[in-house]
């Protein structure tokens, strides 16, 4: 064993200020959605809605909280860095973006796949990508312009399937059969 001892006859460890401890509050990290009860998740996807509507400006808090059924203490338990706020009387308001889980439907050459995504302006994508897809089935939108927009684009590092002959013939099959962009897919379940 090694013992340094410098001049005066001290280890220089021992001559290290001791550092000093903060009164800082450690707030607990939200619990992983892997691990949530099924009930969880059902508040979980509640408290995403709420944020979602807040973010829109569909109404205040507090009438969101008894729109979808939650305390506030569990949209909190939830939501946590995605609601600011609330503290020396300011209101209440959403992130302007959020990293929390959605399982959505990812448009394929197959038809409608499940995935998981942590980024709201992908699930924002998703649904326009969705939104004009149904605009094409109903003619509303031509296939040039629905080409041109979604032709390369990425989300979560796969590309938006685009082709507008391809989708038209699978509605023709009733493969497209979407009633809700956030589906019920079966993670963890």
């Amino acid at each position: 064993m090694l013992l340094l001892i410098t001049e005066g006859g001290r280890c220089p460890v021992k001559s290290m200020p001791k550092r000093r401890s903060t009164n800082r509050v450690v707030k607990p990290r939200a619990p992983r959605y892997s691990s949530l009860t099924a009930r969880e998740k059902a508040a979980y996807d509640r408290t995403t809605n709420l944020i979602t509507d807040l973010r829109r400006g569909e109404g205040s808090y507090t009438e969101l909280l008894r729109k979808y059924h939650l305390g506030s203490r569990t949209a909190r338990k939830y939501a946590r860095r995605d609601l600011l706020g609330e503290t020396r009387g300011k209101p209440v308001r959403a992130s302007k973006a959020d990293r929390r889980v959605r399982d959505l439907l990812f448009p394929q050459s197959s038809g409608d796949v499940g995935i998981r995504t942590r980024s709201s302006r992908d699930a924002t994508k998703l649904s326009d990508y969705y939104n004009d897809r149904d605009k094409l089935l109903r003619g509303k939108l031509t296939v040039a312009d629905f080409e041109a927009k979604w032709r390369g684009v990425r989300i979560e590092g796969q590309e938006l399937f685009a082709d507008a002959a391809a989708i038209l013939g699978m509605s023709e099959a009733d493969v497209l059969k979407m009633d809700n962009l956030y589906a019920s897919v079966g993670y963890g379940e």
